[in-house]
């Protein structure tokens, strides 16, 4: 799991929920580690050799407005490749409909 996975998703609401479960003091732990952590999460043997066993994914964005957009592809097993420690592509093919998310990956 990615050492960042905590300070990412343990809003303030996920914390309130944490305390009133009396699951806070764990969790705040995670929390903190991926706060004080420096850098990206590369991703792991494990993880690359899971994607490239796969013959489908979901590629989630969100807008500027804050709406999700979620869609799959799909291929062969081997079209998601592992372009580096930190980048993943992968072959699009027909089918693999609406084009929308490229444009979507990166801050205007």
């Amino acid at each position: 799991m990615s050492k960042h996975y905590g300070a990412i998703a343990f809003t303030d609401a996920v914390r309130d929920v944490q305390r009133e479960h009396g699951s806070s003091a764990f969790y705040d732990r995670k929390r903190i580690q991926g706060t004080a952590a420096p850098g990206v999460d590369a991703l792991t043997e494990d993880e690359k050799d899971y994607l490239a066993a796969r013959d489908g994914f979901y590629l989630a964005t969100v807008s500027d407005t804050g709406w999700p957009y979620v869609q799959f592809r799909g291929g062969p097993v081997g079209f998601v490749r592992v372009v580096s420690d930190h980048t993943l592509g992968w072959a699009d093919f027909r089918g693999n409909l609406p084009a929308s998310s490229p444009q979507r990956r990166t801050p205007r």
